[in-house]
């Protein structure tokens, strides 16, 4: 949502896109495995939707977004990101990888 701060610590409203930095998702979900008797059959269109999500120019100073396809987006440290060890706080959003039965 681009009402406010995707940063939960900070939620500051959106006023313009001039500050802050935007960020654009596509999130792509499929079925479970077709070998999974309980499943409906293997879904060969997968469902895909786009997330747009702001953060303002605080916390886009220190602060970025990442997609992890397990668990959703994700807030993190720029600088522990660089370093590919991110300390990351749940957006409160989970975006699954498969449906559920």
């Amino acid at each position: 949502m681009l009402a406010y701060c995707a940063n939960e610590g900070c939620s500051r409203p959106l006023h313009s896109f001039s500050e802050g930095r935007l960020f654009q998702f596509e999130i792509v979900s499929i079925s479970v495995a077709a070998s999974d008797e309980k499943c409906a059959p293997f879904d060969e269109h997968p469902e895909r939707q786009t997330l747009h999500l702001w953060l303002c120019g605080r916390c886009a100073s220190t602060m970025t977004l990442v997609l992890e396809p397990a668990r959703g987006v994700k807030v993190a440290l720029i600088e522990e990101q660089a370093k590919e060890k991110p300390s990351v706080a749940a957006l409160g959003m989970n975006f699954p990888s498969a449906k559920e039965c």
